[in-house]
């Protein structure tokens, strides 16, 4: 998810997994504003076998729900050159 989302630790990205009873893997993908007020997420259950694109297919969804500037903004204030 996170190279997907080039991340990194001046982002406010959050994620957390789970192997679920059944072989699957669920993944929660989070983004955040740096002051809070706007915050996305993504829950999506794949593949224990193929944790790489459960990670793309949940930072594909962050980037369509609107990321992509929160991610630029945080961006900005960590690196302002």
């Amino acid at each position: 998810m996170l190279p997907e989302l080039h991340g990194g630790c001046s982002v406010p990205i959050g994620a957390r997994s789970e192997s679920l009873p059944d072989g699957t893997l669920m993944l929660v993908g989070q983004v955040t504003s740096l002051d809070g007020k706007q915050q996305l997420s993504s829950r999506r259950a794949g593949s224990i076998d193929a944790p790489e694109a459960l990670g793309r297919a949940v930072a594909k969804e962050l980037l369509q729900a609107g990321a992509q500037p929160i991610l630029n903004a945080a961006r900005a204030v960590s690196d302002p050159l």
